[in-house]
This record gives structure tokens, C-alpha cells and sequence, in this order.
């Protein structure tokens, strides 16, 4: 059984954001393609999690494509996470959503150092008083209350964590940036059109 797997999420409506935020360009590439090079310096293997119609493709073996598993379709992160966990056999799955462009391995991999303790649930970074449900790690073990609370409607990945053991990873001020999602035209403008050279 492999250690840990990767789960990039790319299914959400981007609905704020006016346009599919997976095909948003960030140093010459998409947002998906710069959230794919940054988990794969952390893991051999990844799902891609969409939303039915969408355009990305599986290019190779080690980077699989899929949807919300029946019957949870459209029901955000968690249904994401739920469905690449039932679909693989990782003892853990190391998550990142396609909205956090700046995003650097060292926030990941310093997550990752976390993983022996065998008590936690999940391992999930927290910076200035908030933590970040959807830059973290889970444990294959949690599938089951994944199922329950998607079946109990409550899809929360806050209402999830209040139900785990998690290890909170505290990381400085200044890491805040990596953490950024983007969700506007405007924070878009903000935080990634100088990056692209523009």
C-alpha cells in the first residue's frame, strides 16, 4: 500500500471568480498545471478531481482524473476528497485546492514531517489564528465519517475536523502568501498578475 497519495481539488463553480479559475494563468501555465508541479515534488502519485465536463484530461499514468463519486456530485471539497479516497489505497492523501497558485512544496513537505504520529486523524497548517482545511492531510482511516457526514448533509470541512484528531501545524506570519486563495477577478489582479510578467 503506498504511503501518501495527492488529491488536487479543480471542481469547484469558480462562480466569483467569472471564469474556470483552473485554466488561470500563472507563470506561463495554468493554475491546475502549477498546483500539479508543486504536489508532484511531494508525491509519485495524484488525483485531479473535476466536475463532470470538464476539459483536463489524465496525460499519464501516475495522475488520475476523476469526479464527485455517486451520489455526491457537486457537494464541494469534501465530496472531492471522500471520492479520490475511496477510488485509491494511500494510508494518507495530501490535499490542495486548484485556487492556491503560490503555493511552494516547502509548506507541504514540512506537513508531511507530521505523519508518523499515528494519532492524528489529519494534519492541517494553521497561520495567524486560522487554519486551512483544504491544505492538509488526511488519513485513509477518516473515509467512513467523510461517507457519514456527506450523508448527514454537512459538508463542512470545519464541522469534519471538529470530529478528528488533527495536529495543527503553526507556520510564521510571512507564509501567509503561499496560503492565498484566489477567488476574484480582483485578488487575481492583486496577487498573481505581476508574478505572470505582465
Amino acid at each position: 500500500m503506498e504511503e501518501i497519495s495527492g488529491i488536487v481539488l479543480t471542481g469547484g463553480k469558480s462562480s466569483r471568480f467569472k471564469k474556470d479559475k483552473a485554466f488561470a494563468s500563472y507563470k506561463g501555465d495554468s493554475f491546475y498545471q502549477n498546483v500539479l508541479k508543486v504536489m508532484l515534488t511531494c508525491v509519485n502519485n495524484t488525483y485531479i478531481v473535476i466536475r463532470d465536463n470538464h476539459s483536463i484530461q489524465q496525460v499519464s499514468a501516475n495522475i488520475k482524473v476523476i469526479t464527485d463519486h455517486e451520489p455526491y456530485k457537486g457537494q464541494g471539497p469534501l465530496a472531492g476528497i471522500y471520492s479520490a479516497m475511496i477510488d485509491g489505497t494511500a494510508n494518507w492523501y495530501l490535499v490542495l485546492p486548484v485556487d492556491t497558485p503560490l503555493m511552494e512544496p516547502v509548506i507541504l513537505k514540512k506537513l508531511i514531517t507530521y505523519m508518523d504520529n499515528n494519532e492524528n486523524d489529519a494534519i492541517v497548517p494553521r497561520i495567524n489564528g486560522r487554519i486551512q482545511p483544504l491544505v492538509a492531510l488526511y488519513k485513509r482511516d477518516t473515509i467512513q465519517l467523510m461517507e457519514q457526514q456527506l450523508l448527514d448533509k454537512k459538508r463542512s470541512m470545519h464541522q469534519l475536523l471538529e470530529k478528528l484528531t488533527v495536529t495543527f501545524v503553526d507556520f510564521p506570519c510571512e507564509d501567509e502568501k503561499y496560503f492565498i486563495n484566489i477567488n476574484t477577478q480582483e485578488e487575481y489582479q492583486r496577487y498573481v498578475r505581476d508574478k505572470n510578467g505582465e
